[in-house]
């Protein structure tokens, strides 16, 4: 007998214990991908969101820990395209309101000239013109889930909108955004005369030094704080708590993988320890020995992870089914992330069966006969 047939005979002859540990594995790599995978499509959902209407530099309140946190004064636009080599200056005000049919929303306010409406990629409908109050843009997204039309009426906290178009975002967050009139979502929020924060388009974007020069002429206005837009999530505090959290409660649930296959197999050895005198006794070698224990920990490691990427592939598609969650998020799983997770997963689980087996090697064939 090899160390591979002796690793599945001890397999089969538990079936019970080899399958529970085996879900128990599958369950901890299936959480792994479903949460992992949550906080690493949190934040390239709210990346493409911002790629969707592209700008250069991104100002925010001082001070606010996130990017939607926080008021700036729409009065400072014209203060700030006035600093050279500021080529357009726009303000966005960000509200979740309620609907008429008591689903929340995200709306987005923009001003008549605001550079945002350039890249704005209609499904169908149009526009809205220069000065026209009242009307929105929705995204298809939204438009499908609350079974709206172009013609037809949205309204926001009692206010009713007339939606002249709908708009094909890439980002999942843009596809269930609502855009209107910068006054007419000030004016039902109470928040007038204030936006969330700034986007800058740049004359000279790619010159290092002209950009600096520019952020820090911005941040001479007390009270504003600027980023680079592609940087300005590493900044954002509720986007790094939702993936510090997620992600550490991924590494806890593959951690318990580990801890469950090390437990399997040290009851192993515990029970067999008059087998492992045996095989001893008969010259099989230290190594050969922890060999075949490592060994059964790598197949329970392995079939434990193919059934854990059904796990997490459905666990995904069961957390974009929420709409709180699909709406904003879309949890999808990459062919990286599955790898990355197995090849964790069955080192992990490698790793934890080396102390039952260094256990069960250093044994001397007669306590190990004495004993059993």
């Amino acid at each position: 007998m090899n160390h591979v047939e002796l690793a599945f005979r001890n397999l089969r002859r538990r079936p019970t214990r080899s399958l529970l540990t085996m879900l128990g594995v599958a369950l901890a790599v299936g959480s792994f991908i479903t949460l992992y995978g949550l906080s690493r499509s949190a934040y390239e959902n709210v990346k493409q969101s911002i790629q969707d209407v592209p700008s250069d530099l991104t100002i925010r309140r001082a001070g606010a820990a996130e990017l939607f946190g926080g008021a700036i004064p729409q009065s400072l636009i014209s203060q700030i395209v006035e600093i050279p080599g500021v080529a357009a200056v726009t303000g966005e005000l960000i509200a979740l309101v309620e609907s008429d049919n008591g689903d929340h929303v995200l709306a987005a306010g923009w001003t008549d000239d605001s550079f945002f409406w350039q890249s704005v990629p209609l499904d169908e409908g149009r526009l809205p013109r220069h000065g026209e109050r009242k009307v929105a843009l929705i995204g298809i997204d939204i438009a499908d889930a609350l079974q709206k039309h172009v013609g037809e009426t949205i309204s926001f906290l009692g206010e009713p909108f007339q939606i002249v178009g709908i708009t094909r975002f890439k980002s999942v967050i843009n596809r269930n955004e609502v855009v209107v009139p910068l006054a007419d979502l000030q004016e039902v929020t109470f928040r007038p005369g204030a936006v969330t924060y700034l986007s800058v388009r740049l004359a000279n974007p790619g010159d290092p030094a002209d950009v600096d020069r520019v952020s820090s002429a911005i941040e001479a206005i007390d009270g504003l704080s600027v980023s680079k837009s592609e940087d300005v999530l590493r900044h954002d505090s509720m986007v790094g708590l939702l993936r510090a959290v997620s992600s550490s409660m991924a590494w806890v649930a593959l951690l318990m993988g580990v801890l469950i296959v090390l437990n399997t197999l040290l009851m192993a050895v515990l029970e067999r320890t008059r087998e492992i005198g045996i095989l001893s006794a008969i010259g099989w070698s230290a190594e050969r020995i922890m060999g075949a224990l490592v060994l059964e920990g790598f197949i329970l490691s392995a079939a434990g992870s193919a059934i854990g990427i059904l796990i997490g592939i459905v666990g995904a598609h069961l957390l974009g089914a929420i709409p709180a969650i699909g709406r904003y998020v879309a949890v999808r799983p990459t062919i990286g992330l599955l790898l990355a997770t197995v090849f964790a997963a069955i080192g992990l689980g490698i790793f934890g069966s080396l102390y039952p087996a260094w256990r069960a090697a250093r044994q001397s064939p007669a306590a190990a006969l004495a004993r059993g």
